[in-house]
C-alpha cells in the first residue's frame, strides 16, 4: 500500500484505483506491448512489488484496466435500457455503445488481448455479460409489446458488439479503403445505416 510523506496513507483499494487510472491512461500514450510497470511505479512513486501486490502481473493490470472500462459500459447499458426508453430508439444507444468502445482505446485493447493469447482472461475476467444485456432488453420489449423472440434480441446484441467493437478498431482504416469520406461524420453515417437494418 502507498504512503507519501505529509500524506495520509491510502487504503488498500484507494491506491488500487490510482494504479488503475493511471495504468488506463498509460496504456493509452504507449500502447499494452510498451507498457512498464517499473516506468508506471516511477511516475506514481510507488514501489514496482506495490503494482505487483494488487495486479499480480502486467497482463493482470491490463485486464483489470479491460474489466473496469468493460464494467462502466455495463452499468451504462443497463442504466439506458432500465430508464424504460422504447427499443426503437435504438440509435441513441448505438452511439452510446461506440463511443464507450472507441472511449481510451477499449476496443484496441481488447483485441490486444484477444490477439495476443489472453482471450481466456478476457472471456472469463474482463466482459460484458452480453446475456444478462439481451435478457434486460427482451423484458423492455415485452414491455412495449414489441414482436421479436428472444432469440432475435439476443442476435442483435450479438450483431451490435461484433459490428461496433469491429468499427472501433478498423473503421478508419475501411473508410479509407473504400474510398469514403473520413471522421466522424462517416462512422456516424454507417452507425445511422446500420440502425436501419436492424428489424423493428
Amino acid at each position: 500500500m502507498e504512503a507519501t510523506q505529509g500524506r495520509r496513507r491510502r487504503s488498500a483499494s484507494e491506491a488500487r484505483q490510482r494504479i488503475l487510472e493511471a495504468a488506463q491512461q498509460e496504456l493509452m500514450r504507449v500502447g499494452p506491448e510498451s507498457l512498464r510497470l517499473t516506468d508506471l511505479a516511477r511516475r506514481l512513486q510507488v514501489s514496482h512489488p506495490a503494482i505487483l501486490h494488487h495486479f499480480g502481473s502486467r497482463e493482470g493490470l491490463v485486464a483489470a484496466v479491460v474489466r473496469h472500462a468493460l464494467s462502466k459500459l455495463y452499468e451504462q447499458l443497463i442504466s439506458t435500457l432500465q430508464c424504460g426508453k422504447r427499443v426503437s430508439e435504438r440509435l441513441e444507444l448505438v452511439e452510446m455503445v461506440s463511443a464507450v468502445c472507441g472511449k481510451d482505446g477499449l476496443a484496441r485493447l481488447l483485441a490486444w488481448l484477444l490477439l495476443s493469447g489472453h482471450e481466456r482472461r478476457v472471456h472469463t475476467r474482463a466482459r460484458v455479460p452480453l446475456k444478462q444485456l439481451a435478457d434486460t432488453a427482451h423484458l423492455l420489449r415485452r414491455r412495449f409489446e414489441h414482436p421479436a423472440t428472444y432469440a432475435d434480441t439476443l442476435f442483435e446484441v450479438q450483431l451490435l458488439a461484433i459490428v461496433l467493437l469491429g468499427e472501433a478498431v478498423f473503421g478508419e482504416a475501411v473508410w479509407r479503403a473504400s474510398g469514403a469520406a473520413e471522421g466522424p461524420s462517416a462512422a456516424r453515417e454507417f452507425r445511422r445505416r446500420l440502425t436501419q437494418l436492424l428489424p423493428t
